[in-house]
């Protein structure tokens, strides 16, 4: 019997709970639209975590941007105007730039290689690392290790 009217009040309360939280959250004023459109974010409410959701809204837009530009660099190489368009734009058009002519695509793609292996040894000869005869993925996994190597043993001094 006690069992039963214990179930019975846990029932009750879940089912007051279901019943307050919406109203709750309904009662609470809806945010202008205006904010979002400017591309100013709302402030954070002082929890940790509201200012953790706006670093990574930032991020997002940030990313936005930066695949925009991206996506504008493409075309410009591939001859293709850039002004006034979307980024959806610019990608179905690249797309149909690519097919078209793949040996330019390829090129495209063996400059930004070069472009990226001569990154890693600027950064590996930075850091003292030899450069000679490898490979910019070797000299990813390099530079990695050495980072994670100077991580460990600035923590250990802790």
């Amino acid at each position: 019997m006690n069992k039963s009217k214990i179930i019975r009040s846990a029932a009750a309360c879940l089912l007051a709970a279901a019943i307050v939280a919406p109203a709750a959250y309904a009662a609470e004023p809806a945010q202008p639209q205006a904010e979002e459109q400017t591309g100013k974010l709302p402030e954070a409410k002082g929890h940790f975590h509201e200012g953790h959701k706006k670093h990574h809204r930032e991020h997002a837009l940030g990313h936005e941007q930066y695949r925009l530009a991206k996506l504008r660099y493409m075309a410009e190489y591939f001859g293709i105007a850039v002004e006034g368009k979307s980024a959806e734009q610019l990608k179905s058009e690249l797309k149909e730039a690519k097919k078209k002519d793949p040996a330019k695509w390829e090129a495209f793609k063996a400059e930004h290689r070069a472009k990226r292996l001569e990154m890693l040894r600027k950064a590996a000869k930075d850091y003292g690392l030899e450069t000679e005869g490898r490979t910019a993925e070797q000299l990813r996994e390099d530079i990695r290790s050495y980072q994670r190597s100077k991580d460990t043993a600035n923590d250990s001094r802790r």
